[in-house]
């Protein structure tokens, strides 16, 4: 199902809903594939400042991200 904007409008989305509750950006925690990695850089995301430390324990190969809002 990639490449038909799925992905991109539930993204956009979950950026709307999250700001409407009043959060100021996303956390993500992103699979290390290739793929996962592209599709948040083309949504924004960058590496997130703040490490969320047990998580990255539990998940040492995922790639913590974030997208402001």
């Amino acid at each position: 199902m990639r490449g038909r904007g799925i992905g991109r409008e539930l993204f956009s989305l979950a950026k709307s809903w999250a700001k409407e509750q009043g959060a100021k950006k996303l956390y993500i925690s992103s699979h290390s594939a290739v793929e996962s990695q592209a599709f948040y850089a083309a949504m924004g995301c960058t590496d997130a400042r703040e490490i969320h430390a047990e998580h990255a324990e539990r998940e040492p190969f995922d790639r913590q991200l974030e997208c402001d809002l």
